[in-house]
């Protein structure tokens, strides 16, 4: 190849490269904007199967998806902003996503014998009356308000998801009394730990609720 062969080829090079690096640099955000989407639809896939696997008698096994579905919770959430690709539609689907996942665990744990009933009626009373709420914002003030999670309802949610991880290890039982291990303790301390703090967040998103309303 001559001289005059080589810069031809260089030339062609360096005018194609940047519709290459254009088509790759968009390719590539089209595929970061959905991925965090994604990983949220996967949280509500496996769901069903928590429930199924719950149903089943195969606790163990659900823990490990409960588990996996979970993480996902914080990889859309990391993705989402390390890209900054969040979206209208994630900022909805991600806490729909996450409240189909535990009422659906609670139910199902409440529904065969895994959990006193009590508390599955005492989370389902929370979640209802926060969208409640919701709702009743949207409909006298006419906008959609997000009332972000207090640190009270941050708590209520990791002792509600740490008393799932207890429950779906199989090796305690909800209730044993007299306290006569460490294991019954811990379980005890969860079971109503989440009672606790259920009432208390749903309060605070109760004041939280009403001062929106009263333009406080």
């Amino acid at each position: 190849m001559n001289e005059r062969q080589r810069k031809i080829i260089q030339n062609i090079n360096l005018q194609d490269s940047p519709t290459k690096q254009h088509h790759k640099t968009f390719v590539g955000i089209s595929l970061y904007h959905y991925i965090p989407n994604a990983l949220t639809f996967l949280r509500l896939m496996g769901t069903p199967l928590c429930i199924w696997l719950i149903a089943n008698g195969k606790l163990t096994v659900a823990l490990w998806v409960f588990f996996s579905v979970s993480m996902t919770d914080w990889l859309d959430g990391f993705l989402a902003r390390k890209w900054n690709v969040s979206s209208r539609f994630g900022q909805i689907l991600d806490p729909l996503a996450d409240k189909a996942l535990v009422i659906s665990i609670y139910l199902a744990l409440g529904m065969w014998g895994f959990i006193p009933f009590w508390l599955t009626v005492l989370v389902l009373t929370r979640d209802t009356l926060i969208l409640t709420i919701s709702c009743s914002i949207l409909f006298i003030k006419k906008t959609k308000i997000h009332l972000p999670p207090s640190l009270i309802g941050k708590i209520c949610t990791a002792f509600q998801l740490f008393y799932i991880g207890l429950v779906l290890d199989g090796d305690l039982t909800f209730l044993s009394f007299p306290l006569t291990s460490i294991g019954n303790f811990i379980m005890v301390f969860f079971l109503y730990g989440v009672a606790f703090f259920t009432i208390l967040s749903g309060i605070d998103y109760a004041r939280i609720g009403y001062n929106v309303l009263q333009d406080r």
